[in-house]
């Protein structure tokens, strides 16, 4: 699997991979991480057809994007680093997460969105990247979709264990935030 050539103008989804036999359909990983205002504001511009909405237990989604339950996969947890925390991440949030991920069809264009689309949309999308491609290529590609990006270590524990990786990701995710990604 080859990492795609750098976006062209214009180009929202930029594929991830070139090729990626890993998924069941091929899908080549075409991704948006954000914010839940940046998703609100542009659901007509970004058009995803799938989408991964992370929010804390007993929060809402205000005017987000319309689309079917079997395209919008909630999960509700907080940002929480403490795994004892009442409202700290799950396993099962990451085994839903990759069976969605597993999922989606060749062509999908997927947004994954939490509150500040800076700990817990990075971190999971981190472990879905982890699925493909090495962590340290995950990162990389994590750092050129999210410069900004401070993926949840927590989530990032679960994804790690969930993909069998013995701390491999979890060492990654110690390199972000960073301005500028050094490979």
């Amino acid at each position: 699997m080859a990492l795609a050539a750098q976006a062209t103008e214009g180009e929202l989804y930029r594929p991830v991979l070139d090729d990626n036999p890993a998924h069941p359909s091929g899908w080549p990983v075409r991704v948006i991480v954000s914010s839940q205002t940046e998703a609100r504001h542009n659901r007509g511009l970004w058009a995803p057809t799938h989408l991964i909405s992370i929010r804390a237990p007993a929060t809402r989604l205000l005017s987000m994007i319309e689309l079917p339950p079997e395209r919008h996969l909630e999960l509700f947890f907080g940002d929480a680093i403490d795994p004892e925390a009442p409202d700290a991440a799950r396993a099962e949030a990451m085994e839903a997460t990759f069976a969605f991920v597993d999922g989606l069809p060749n062509d999908a264009h997927l947004l994954v969105h939490c509150l500040r689309g800076i700990g817990r949309s990075t971190a999971l999308t981190l472990g879905i990247l982890a699925r493909y491609i090495t962590p340290e290529a995950a990162a990389a590609a994590l750092h050129a979709l999210r410069p900004e990006a401070k993926p949840n270590r927590h989530v990032v524990g679960l994804c790690d264990t969930a993909l069998g990786l013995k701390g491999k990701l979890a060492r990654q995710a110690l390199r972000f935030p960073t301005k500028v990604w050094k490979g």
